[in-house]
């Protein structure tokens, strides 16, 4: 007669084990009525992504870092972040020195010259005003 193996218990363990890493529960964030500070959401990413607060630290400088290149006047001047918005450098010109009229009291007065600007302007994007709506 044909005896039947049994498994070993640690073949077992290591396919239950190999079956939990690939299935983590989803990230449910901790709600809060107050603005979080930069340290609690270093915390809070840290924790939801089983990494150390140092790395996660150093993924947000870096990204800082790539940001600050992309935005920049050597740069393509725009900057998508993870399809939530979108950056972009704005030019504004230089304008001249000029007369006009002040609207509440009438009189004319001299408006001064202002140099030439760069600004940065974010835009939200569909799928970031779904996730609040």
């Amino acid at each position: 007669m044909a005896t039947m193996t049994k498994k070993s218990p640690a073949k077992k363990a290591t396919k239950n084990a190999k079956a939990g890493k690939n299935s983590k529960k989803a990230y449910k964030p901790t709600s809060t009525n107050k603005v979080r500070t930069r340290s609690q959401v270093i915390a809070e990413l840290a924790a939801a992504s089983e990494l150390k607060k140092g790395t996660v630290k150093e993924v947000f400088e870096n990204l800082g870092t790539m940001i600050g290149n992309d935005l920049s006047s050597r740069g393509p001047g725009t900057f998508s972040f993870m399809g939530y918005m979108k950056m972009k450098t704005v030019k504004k010109p230089a304008t001249k020195e000029r007369t006009g009229v002040n609207p509440f009291t009438g009189e004319t007065q001299v408006f001064k010259a202002k140099p030439a600007s760069k600004k940065v302007r974010i835009r939200p994007t569909k799928s970031l005003n779904t996730l609040v709506s």
